[in-house]
C-alpha cells in the first residue's frame, strides 16, 4: 500500500487548502452551532444522539440537503429507500467496487467488506442519494445528520466503539482513515 493511503487506496484530504491556527480558531468561534447545549435543542426527529463536535450536532429535519427528501416522515431513516440504498450490504459492496475502480486501485475487492468499509461506503451512499446530481469532492463536504450516522454505526459497529467523526475541509489535525 502506498504511503499515506488507506486500505481503500484513498489519500485523505490530498491537496486541501490549509488554514492557520488563528484562522481555524476564528472559524470555530464564529460558528452558529457552538452554542447548542442539549440534544433537545437541535434534534426534531427524536432519533439523533449527541455527537462529539458541534458541527456534527445536526438533525435530518434541519439539514438543508435532507429536508427536500424527507417527505412526511419524522426521520429520514424511516424512508423506504434508506434501508436499501444505505444499509443493504449487497448494494454497499457494489458501491465499494465502483469507488475502488474509480480510484484506479489494482487488485481484488474483498469478498466481504469490513464494518469500516461498509460504514464509509454507507455514508457516501447517503450523501449521493440526498444530493443526487451535486458534485462533491475536494473543498465540498457535508455533515451527515446525527440520526443517519447513528443508524449506520449501529448497522456496522466499530469493535472498539471509537469513530473518527466529521472533519471539515480546513481541519487538518487528523485524517478520516
Amino acid at each position: 500500500m502506498a504511503e499515506g493511503r488507506d486500505n481503500l487506496g484513498i489519500i485523505p484530504y490530498d491537496y486541501e487548502p490549509e488554514f492557520t491556527q488563528e484562522e481555524l480558531q476564528n472559524i470555530r468561534e464564529t460558528s452558529p452551532i457552538t452554542n447548542l447545549a442539549t440534544l433537545e435543542d437541535w434534534c426534531s426527529c427524536n432519533a439523533c444522539e449527541e455527537m462529539p463536535s458541534p458541527e456534527e450536532c445536526i438533525c435530518c429535519c434541519s439539514s438543508e440537503y435532507v429536508q427536500p427528501n424527507i417527505d412526511d416522515l419524522e426521520c429520514i431513516t424511516e424512508h423506504p429507500q434508506f434501508q436499501l440504498i444505505v444499509l443493504n450490504s449487497d448494494v454497499l459492496t457494489v458501491a465499494f467496487i465502483q469507488i475502488f475502480m474509480f480510484q484506479g486501485n489494482a487488485g481484488r475487492v474483498p469478498d466481504n467488506l469490513t464494518n469500516q468499509q461498509s460504514r464509509l461506503t454507507a455514508y457516501r451512499q447517503f450523501v449521493y442519494w440526498m444530493l443526487r446530481r451535486e458534485k462533491l469532492g475536494k473543498g465540498k463536504r457535508v455533515v451527515i445528520p446525527s440520526c443517519v450516522v447513528k443508524c449506520i454505526r449501529e448497522a456496522f459497529p466499530e469493535s472498539n466503539g471509537h469513530y473518527t467523526g466529521f472533519r471539515t475541509v480546513f481541519d487538518n489535525s487528523s485524517h478520516l482513515f
